[in-house]
Formats: C-alpha cells, sequence, structure tokens
C-alpha cells in the first residue's frame, strides 16, 4: 500500500526528520485515541485534551484559522475540493450553530454536534498543514490509524475475555463504549492483510517477517467484527479484500497460489466452523432487523424539519434533538447516518453545503482506487461506513482518513512536493 505523501509546510510546525514531524504528531495523537480513548468520548479528559493538543501540534495555527474564518479562500492555488470545502465548513459551523444558539439549546448538546464537525472537515486544517513536504507525515498518518484500530480491537477482545472460540457460535456484545465502530477497525482490518500482501509481493528478509506480523493484525480485526456481527463491515472488507488480491496477482501471479491454499487451508481447518457460523449469524440478523429502521428514521427526520420553512431550509441548528424511531422513540440529539443528520440540523441548504464537500472529495477517491488500489480500498470501507450508513461519521478517524485520502492523491499528482 503506498505510503507516499506530505510533511509539514509552513503553516505548521516546521519541517523535523525529514517533514515527519506532523505525521509523528498525528501518530501519537492516534496512539492516545486508541489506547486511552473511546470513539465517542462522552467528555473531554486529559486523553481527549492530549490528543486535541497534537492534532493542534500537526496542525499549527493559521490553517485551522484560516479555514473557519474563510480567510484561505484568498489563496489563489486552491485545489478544486478545497474550494469547494471551505464555504461548505463557513455555512455548516456558523449558520446551525447560530440558529441552535438562537433556539437555545444545551450547550452542551450544540459542543457534542460542533466538535464532531471539525473533526468531519479535518482536511481543511491538516492537508494545507502538511501539504509539501516528504513521504513520511503520510506514513505516520497511515500507520497511527492502523494502530489506533489494532488498539480498539484489542481493547474490545480483552473485555470478550478473550473469548476466540465464541466467533460464529454467539453473538459477541459491542460493549458499552462500542470499540469495533470506530473506522479505524476496519481501516486496520483492511489495511493489514494488504499490507501483507505488498510485502510477500516485494519480497526481502524483513518484508518475509513482517508480513505474517501484519496477517495476524488483520485477523485480529476482523475476528472481532465477525464475532460481534458487523455485516457491512465485514461484506465491505471481503470484496476490498478479493479486490486488492487480484489486483497484486496479476502483477505478480505466483501470489494466487499461495493465496489459494491459504484460503482452503483455513476454510477446511480450524477456522472454517466460524466462517460458516459468522455467514449463518449475518444472514439471521438480516432477517431480524433488516437495516436497523433506518428508512423509518429518514422518514421522521423529513417530516420533522417539512413542520417549519424556517427549518425546512435551515435545519433546527446543532443541539437539536428529535424523537428518532431507530431508538425507540427516545429523543436524542444524533441520526444513524450522515444525510439525514445534515437535514435535522442543517436542513436542505446545509444538506447541499455537505454534498458540496463530500462531493470534492469524490474524485480523488476515485484516483486512489484507479491508480493505487491498496490504498484506494483501504479507506473506501470504513469511509462508506463513516458517511453513508453509521454514526461513525462524528469520529476523529473519519476526517483523519479523508486527510490520508487527500495527501495520497496530492502526493501521486505531484501536487505536494516542495
Amino acid at each position: 500500500m503506498t505510503m507516499g505523501g506530505a510533511g509539514v509546510g509552513r503553516d505548521g510546525i516546521g519541517r523535523w526528520g525529514g517533514g515527519g514531524a506532523g505525521g509523528a504528531a498525528l501518530c501519537v495523537a492516534l496512539a492516545l485515541y486508541g489506547a486511552l480513548s473511546v470513539p465517542a468520548p462522552p467528555a473531554i479528559h486529559a486523553a481527549e485534551a492530549a490528543i486535541g493538543a497534537l492534532l493542534l501540534l500537526a496542525a499549527g495555527w493559521r490553517a485551522p484559522l484560516f479555514a473557519i474564518t474563510g480567510h484561505a479562500l484568498r489563496r489563489a492555488d486552491l485545489p478544486l475540493w478545497e474550494m469547494l470545502a471551505l464555504p461548505a465548513l463557513a455555512w455548516l459551523l456558523w449558520v446551525p450553530l447560530l440558529r441552535g444558539v438562537g433556539l437555545g439549546w444545551d450547550g452542551a448538546d450544540v459542543a457534542r454536534d460542533v466538535i464532531p464537525l471539525l473533526f468531519l472537515f479535518a482536511p481543511v486544517a491538516l492537508v494545507p498543514a502538511l501539504r509539501g513536504c516528504g513521504p513520511w507525515a503520510l506514513r505516520g498518518l497511515g500507520a497511527g490509524l492502523i494502530l489506533a484500530g489494532l488498539l480498539f480491537t484489542l481493547r474490545w477482545w480483552k473485555d470478550a475475555h478473550w473469548g476466540f472460540g465464541a466467533v460464529g457460535l454467539r453473538a459477541m456484545s459491542d460493549g458499552g463504549v462500542y470499540y469495533l465502530n470506530a473506522p479505524s477497525v476496519l481501516f486496520a482490518a483492511v489495511a493489514l492483510p494488504i499490507l501483507a500482501l505488498a510485502a510477500l509481493a516485494r519480497g526481502g528478509l524483513w518484508r518475509w517477517l513482517a508480513a505474517p506480523l501484519c496477517a495476524l493484525g488483520g485477523a485480529l480485526c476482523l475476528a472481532a467484527l465477525a464475532g460481534a456481527v458487523h455485516r457491512s463491515a465485514l461484506g465491505l472488507a471481503a470484496l476490498s479484500g478479493v479486490t486488492v488480491a487480484l489486483w497484486w496477482g496479476r502483477r505478480s501471479p505466483w501470489l494466487l497460489w499461495p493465496l489459494v491454499l491459504g484460503g482452503a487451508l483455513l476454510a477446511g481447518g480450524v477456522a472454517g466452523e466460524a466462517l460458516v457460523g459468522a455467514w449463518g449469524q449475518a444472514a439471521e440478523k438480516t432477517r431480524l432487523t433488516g437495516v436497523n429502521a433506518r428508512w423509518d428514521e429518514a422518514a421522521a427526520v423529513v417530516s420533522h424539519i417539512a413542520e417549519s420553512p424556517w427549518s425546512l431550509l435551515f435545519g433546527d441548528g446543532w443541539g437539536a434533538r428529535m424523537e428518532n424511531p431507530a431508538v425507540g422513540g427516545w429523543r436524542v440529539s444524533y441520526t444513524h447516518t450522515l444525510a439525514t443528520y445534515a437535514l435535522l440540523k442543517g436542513g436542505a441548504l446545509g444538506a447541499l453545503a455537505l454534498a458540496a464537500y463530500l462531493g470534492g472529495l469524490a474524485p480523488a477517491l476515485w484516483r486512489r482506487l484507479r491508480d493505487d488500489p491498496p490504498l484506494g480500498w483501504a479507506v473506501l470501507p470504513p469511509l462508506a461506513l463513516a458517511l453513508g450508513a453509521h454514526t461513525s461519521f462524528k469520529y476523529l478517524d473519519t476526517g483523519l482518513l479523508l486527510t490520508l485520502l487527500l495527501l495520497s492523491d496530492e502526493k501521486r499528482r505531484g501536487l505536494s512536493d516542495p
């Protein structure tokens, strides 16, 4: 998997180790995130404060400040995604914030909406700060995301009392803090096997030694997702794995034989019963829960904002709550998809601003899928779930995965070179 990219430019903290300071700060922040925090922390404690400080260290002060004030739009060399992202951020930050304050929503609820918005728009602060330096910053970011995913997975296994034998036999609990919902877990589950394949294909003693360790880490993440019956995550991981395996097989045909042999041994050996059981559990969960009332939730959001032309256009603002049928009718401040969340909080205009932002990112994803399939297919599953079907759009790692995608795209296209 390609890990070329950008380091720290004049808007960041300066050059250190070939542009690796920004990547080092992000890697440490993600290590703390995976080891000491949770995907959706209920409050800011010491670990969260340290993570925030490291993110600011990586971004510097200029890029974030210029992004939220709109000053960055004065630059003449903005790429298309940034030209769309900056106005979208300005609208989504200030208009729903003023509306939420005007409607008197609770300050804690407002903060719980605004902070995830800044996470989602992390690229507008981090990409300009990291643009223009060497590959180590991007490698640090990629390594940090994998490390965070592994640490969340290990913490989940610890809470599950290391019950590897339960995979495929009984559905295991997600736990109270939902470690496995973090996009970095699915990223690690896909990226680590891809890195193992890349190490085998490229050869060399150290790569051959690293390959089984990467494969083991990926297996731990995949087994955890199977144990907790995360259907969509497993399906997307399988799709990505097969696609990249075929891509590597075309480049290095000899790899297909150990892949087929390893798959046959896995399916016919100890893991065979677990694989069949996990498939059966996913099918049964689909039969019982379908899409987890997502359509009912979407209908409730549309009905809610249609009660007033102001809500229809501008939403109910950050901090707004609604009776959500997806959680038994409880009055909550969230929905389970980014589209319905944007409609509820920002109305039709807010949803259009968000669509412009995501539309500006889509070409970068397409280019990575076409020109760098290992990286493209590693980031696609967690981003597809976070931005399309899951509450993880509010998590820190979603914005950092978008940053990884954009930095890699700019580097490969020669837009980030000093």
